[in-house]
């Protein structure tokens, strides 16, 4: 098999005659050998391989194939082509991950993983009811502005084909908008492929359906990937396209995923080895409510640390997986608290806090959820220190207290 194992990711459904398919297509596709090794920037040996029935593709191998539209390897009307619509890697372990979460809310207390809050179904369920209630909707969703947004991706492409990469989508809804704005702007049928990545098997399934329902009129591509953002560079189909395939890669963090990053400049490096210049970053992400080094007007501005604890609205969401899965749970009483300390300058964090009361045994404190506030103009500056060019931001919202920064790999 083509697929390594330092790869560790399983393609589902390529079928047996995926070879013969592919060679039938090329030959009705005017293509040579040569021709669609230049296309996929796969080598000869490669094509005819997977051809003679001798090599299974990878992912990346079948992220290209797929990209060359003039094969139609999505046509699966008929039932003969091949249905990869899901990629799981070997790191996308829901028992471990669970088993892992369990173990340490049963734990002295700290820092609960970010990814831990989405793990099992209702936690999913509570974080989609969250962010589609009314107000919020009306006041962010609504708001984001992707006509704006998808006008100058459109001018950076240049006329080549995107593939949006959506990380930790959640329910899709905005990646889907941003891939409709793009497609009203680019010829029939719109050379797009959408790519939605989530820990969550929950959200990822409504994200998918999603996007599905919304881009299957207009024939767009759309795959699941069930991981992590924060573990992108254990994600092969994200990887990098070579050199000559001419197509250009956009990434989203939409829904204020961005703030929940613990290690900015980390996450940016693991993407930068997944990227190529030129391709482009698009971050969603709230905004500073004062200067970061001034803690006072921060507190008498910021909602979420009203009263010294989250709003009522986020109480089930946080405290979710502690009733769940904290053994002989009593009592659990959420504060939130100010962080100046964060990587980013003119940043900082509200943390969300639970003091936990359990049968028999000490008092446990856990850091459930960090939330992160940004300077657009210095998230930009230090954005720069790390190879990426901010082209343009935009803020939106109640107060303009939200913003969308877009920015290319260099």
């Amino acid at each position: 098999m083509e697929t390594t194992a330092a790869e560790e990711v399983f393609i589902p459904d390529v079928p047996p005659n995926f070879g013969q398919l592919l060679q039938s297509r090329r030959a009705e596709a005017n293509l040579t050998i040569a021709a669609l090794a230049k296309k996929t920037g796969l080598t000869r040996n490669t094509i005819v391989n997977i051809e003679q029935g001798s090599t299974t593709p990878s992912p990346q191998t079948m992220r290209r194939l797929l990209a060359v539209k003039a094969l139609r390897l999505l046509e699966t009307g008929t039932g003969e082509g091949p249905s990869v619509e899901a990629w799981f890697t070997k790191a996308y372990n829901p028992i471990d991950l669970i088993d892992g979460m369990t173990a340490l809310l049963n734990g002295p207390g700290g820092r609960i993983e970010q990814t831990y809050l989405y793990l099992d179904p209702r936690s999913a369920v509570d974080y989609f009811v969250l962010c589609n209630t009314a107000e919020y909707v009306a006041a962010y969703r609504e708001k984001i502005p992707h006509d704006q947004i998808a006008e100058r991706i459109i001018k950076e492409s240049k006329g080549v084909g995107l593939d949006v990469d959506g990380l930790g989508c959640g329910d899709g809804k905005s990646e889907t908008a941003l891939i409709q704005r793009l497609a009203d702007r680019m010829p029939e049928p719109p050379d797009l492929q959408l790519y939605l990545l989530d820990i969550s098997h929950v959200l990822l399934s409504e994200g998918y359906r999603t996007a599905l329902n919304s881009l299957a009129p207009r024939r767009i591509p759309v795959f699941g990937i069930h991981g992590s953002f924060t573990d992108i560079s254990k994600n092969p189909v994200l990887f990098a396209h070579p050199l000559t395939v001419k197509r250009l890669r956009v990434f989203t963090l939409y829904g204020c995923t961005f703030g929940n990053i613990n290690d900015e400049p980390w996450f940016f490096q693991d993407l930068e080895a997944c990227s190529q210049p030129g391709d482009l970053l698009v971050i969603d992400c709230q905004l500073v409510r004062a200067p970061a080094d001034q803690p006072e007007l921060i507190r008498a501005a910021e909602p979420l640390l009203k009263n010294g604890q989250p709003p009522e609205t986020h109480h089930k969401f946080l405290t979710g997986p502690l009733k769940r899965h904290c053994e002989g749970l009593t009592h659990i009483k959420l504060r939130s608290v100010l962080s100046p300390h964060c990587l980013v300058p003119g940043s900082y964090a509200i943390e969300f806090w639970g003091d936990v009361d359990v049968e028999y045994e000490p008092k446990r404190r856990f850091l459930i959820q960090r939330v992160k506030r940004y300077d657009l103009d210095k998230l930009s500056t230090f954005l720069s220190t790390l190879g990426w060019k901010t082209l343009q931001t935009w803020k939106y919202g109640p107060g303009k207290l939200a913003g969308v920064l877009l920015a290319q790999r260099q």
